[in-house]
């Protein structure tokens, strides 16, 4: 028997402390691009990136960064249509 982490609430996003998955993902990778270019000019990357974000964030509704990434192609669907499909008949 495999152990598996259930969630309480489904329908919640994984949070740590107050941050979404989507904004760590941001956090990390500002911080990465920051030690790739290894200068203390892009230092406030990594505060100004996930502000933005975050910003941005406030006006969509929940999730709809993995929704831009399954409709450009960067993430795929098992079992599901392409999203320029509209009419689905099963």
């Amino acid at each position: 028997m495999d152990g598996a982490r259930v969630p309480r609430y489904l329908h919640l996003p994984v949070q740590i402390l107050w941050f979404d998955m989507e904004d760590i993902a941001i956090i990390s990778a500002s911080y990465a691009l920051w030690l790739i270019l290894d200068t203390w000019y892009a230092l406030p990357l990594i505060v100004i990136l996930p502000w933005l974000f975050k910003s941005a964030k406030t006006n969509k509704p929940r999730g709809f960064l993995r929704h831009l990434l399954y409709a450009y192609g960067v993430q795929k669907l098992t079992h599901y249509p392409p999203p320029h499909i509209e009419v689905f008949e099963e």
